[in-house]
């Protein structure tokens, strides 16, 4: 008997034990766990989401889905928000904008104003409007020479000039000799091209010999400057021309 009733008591003992093992599970389970106690893994920590707030004078009214969250957003709470902002566009005034300036989108100082336009073209006139006679001459500018589009320095002397056509194409060439520096000759003819509004190109033969070309549609001239044997600047204009 006296076994027996040790093993009964042994038996009491060990359920009340399970029991009390339960109770104190249970009990723990039940407490729920603060976000800011959470100690997770360090990839993966809890993630902070702000709430929006209700707007005032709503009182936490319910909306029109029934989930309770208000429907207007207070203004101050989208400001605090940081991720209202992000990367996107405000339009928010200057603080010296005139009242509705908020409701324009901002656009910069001129544009908008006006239409956008190409610039005007500069107005260029026929180098010749009629076709003069076929003629050459030594040491002067021949008869009907059209000096007015293809000048010749004062101070040059001339060797020889030639008028030649061909139908409504002109051909216009002078040759001549002078003291004056290369760059200075072709200086001369590349203000002649701009008051034609001719576009000039400078540029440098492969033998070393400074050019210059300017024209416009059919229109073109040709100017060279090289040093002769005799050591003066040896001056060829040539020009081509239609008549229109």
């Amino acid at each position: 008997m006296t076994v027996r009733r040790w093993a009964t008591g042994a038996a009491v003992l060990v359920v009340l034990a399970m029991l009390a093992v339960l109770i104190v599970h249970f009990a723990t389970a039940s407490q729920p766990v603060a976000a800011d106690d959470y100690k997770g893994h360090a990839a993966s920590p809890t993630p902070t989401t702000q709430t929006p707030t209700a707007a005032s004078g709503t009182d936490g009214a319910a909306d029109s889905t029934g989930t309770g969250a208000s429907s207007t957003a207070s203004p101050d709470a989208a400001a605090e928000d940081p991720a209202a902002s992000g990367d996107r566009p405000t339009w928010n005034p200057a603080a010296d904008a005139p009242d509705g300036a908020d409701q324009e989108p901002k656009v910069p100082n001129g544009l908008g104003v006006e239409p956008y336009r190409l610039p005007d073209s500069p107005e260029r006139q026929p180098a010749l409007t009629e076709v003069p006679d076929a003629a050459a001459a030594k040491h002067e500018l021949t008869a009907g020479f059209p000096e007015h589009v293809v000048p010749v320095p004062d101070d040059a002397d001339i060797q020889s000039s030639s008028v030649a056509t061909q139908g409504q194409r002109v051909f216009v060439g002078v040759n001549a000799l002078s003291n004056a520096n290369p760059d200075a000759l072709l200086d001369y003819y590349v203000r002649h091209c701009e008051s034609l509004a001719w576009p000039a190109n400078r540029l440098t033969l492969d033998d070393g010999t400074p050019q210059v070309q300017c024209g416009f549609g059919p229109d073109e001239l040709t100017v060279t400057a090289s040093l002769s044997p005799a050591g003066k600047v040896d001056l060829s204009v040539s020009g081509s021309f239609e008549v229109r």
